[in-house]
């Protein structure tokens, strides 16, 4: 619940921003320089899915999907352009930037591909089946430009040679993105079906579109064109109550993992430790401080696993296509508020078992090191209280057979210990070590 308030904050700043914008754009004229504003506001909008994409399926076929429905928006575009198939003649104004080859323009590329994405998400959680998620993808995705298309029109993004019905906009045009948004389903679930991603369809994937969505309904408010808003409103409503039914956070999904770190699946965490808990991705962090001192955590009661017990400075997993180091220095900031801590990969290979209370741990967790002198602000919902203890005092209490300590801290001190490459990086002169950043 606290995630979700803190997106509904973010959500109604971002939504206050675009009504206004929205208000502008239909009670004043738009000036000279509008072509810029509206290129960089195409590209913002598509920020959000560039992100999902790349946590779903890493940076490089994400931006590879990306790229070829961009390239194909591109193309159909320009085709229709040229030959009035599939929406019927129209042309482009300068408002959205330089046109290619004096054709579409290239922020097309940015402004269609959300929206395909944004419908295949939303189909994607109402279907199991691909035929019937295509269909649903290109009814989806037409509905959207009932919304946009008569505000694009009004404002003189594009005009259409002998006008319309709908606002200035023939039924050609809504048979041409039924047209385009079947081959664009098609591509879209070919490429899925390709990269074969170990994680469900992200809700994520539609928050580009919801602004979108959102925006030109505002807009159509403004302006007075009444049906175009009762349908935008409709489909924020329906998209926001299938992002807050389907919702999952991408930190929450564990890596399930081979013998020889090979992700196999993912699964919740809340539904991953068990009495048979399998092989994942995790990581633990020992931050020291300039004297030597080294963070200890005590975990937070709330914890499903070993509750109120004393550990090392921070521990976490692993997100699919997240390196070890980026996800310590996530964690850190998130567990402890000590953001961009510079973070040494000291024991690579370490994996542990443990067992308490019929709860296993099974992990392949990587050993990290870090100095920082800043203090700890602790998030109460992880960590319960923090205390710096030096080190060797720390190895007494690891090493006393009566300690509390977590198993994995135990286990982990002790290879530091033994660790050559820990000893001479822990012995570096006190200048070299990170000071206190502000």
């Amino acid at each position: 619940m606290r995630r979700f308030y803190k997106q509904g904050i973010y959500a109604a700043a971002v939504t206050a921003f675009l009504a206004v914008g929205a208000f502008f754009m239909a009670n004043v004229e738009m000036p000279p320089w509008a072509g810029y504003v509206s290129a960089v506001n195409v590209v913002l909008f598509a920020v959000p899915v560039i992100w999902a994409l790349r946590r779903w399926l890493g940076w490089r076929d994400g931006m590879l999907l990306f790229a070829i429905l961009g390239v194909y928006a591109l193309a159909i575009e320009t085709t229709a352009i040229i030959t009035g198939f599939p929406y019927g003649h129209f042309g482009y104004s300068d408002y959205l930037g330089y046109r290619i080859l004096g054709y579409a323009p290239w922020t097309v590329a940015f402004a269609w591909t959300p929206l395909m994405l944004g419908a295949f998400a939303f189909a994607s959680l109402v279907a199991a089946n691909r035929v019937v998620r295509i269909v649903l993808t290109t009814i989806i995705l037409t509905g959207f430009d009932f919304v946009l298309d008569p505000g694009a029109v009004y404002l003189g993004f594009w005009q259409y040679a002998d006008g319309g019905w709908y606002y200035g906009v023939p039924w050609s045009n809504f048979a041409g993105w039924l047209v385009s948004g079947f081959i664009g389903s098609v591509i879209t679930e070919a490429f899925v079906a390709y990269a074969k991603p170990l994680l469900p369809v992200p809700v994520q994937m539609m928050v580009s579109v919801v602004f979108i969505v959102i925006f030109w309904t505002l807009f159509a408010a403004f302006a007075g064109m009444i049906l175009p808003a009762l349908i935008g409103v409709s489909l924020t409503a329906a998209v926001f109550s299938a992002y807050v039914r389907k919702y999952y956070a991408f930190d929450e999904m564990l890596v399930f993992v081979d013998e020889e770190n090979r992700p196999l699946r993912t699964e919740r965490k809340a539904l991953v430790h068990t009495d048979a808990t399998e092989l994942h991705r995790a990581f633990s962090v020992f931050i020291f401080n300039s004297r030597g001192e080294l963070l200890l955590q005590q975990r937070a009661l709330s914890k499903q696993t070993w509750p109120g017990v004393w550990s090392n400075s921070c521990c976490g997993h692993v997100m699919l296509h997240e390196t070890v180091e980026d996800a310590a220095v996530r964690r850190t900031r998130f567990e402890l508020g000590i953001g961009g801590i510079k973070v040494e990969n000291m024991l690579p290979e370490f994996r542990y078992r443990a067992e308490k209370e019929g709860i296993v741990e099974n992990e392949i967790c990587p050993v990290l090191t870090a100095f920082d002198d800043r203090e700890p602000k602790p998030n109460a919902d992880e960590v319960e209280s923090t205390r710096w203890m030096p080190w060797e005092e720390f190895l007494r209490m690891a090493r006393d057979p009566q300690t509390e300590l977590s198993p994995w801290c135990i286990m982990e001190a002790e290879r530091l210990a033994a660790s050559e490459r820990f000893r001479k990086w822990f012995g570096r002169p006190v200048d070299t070590k990170q000071s206190e950043i502000s």
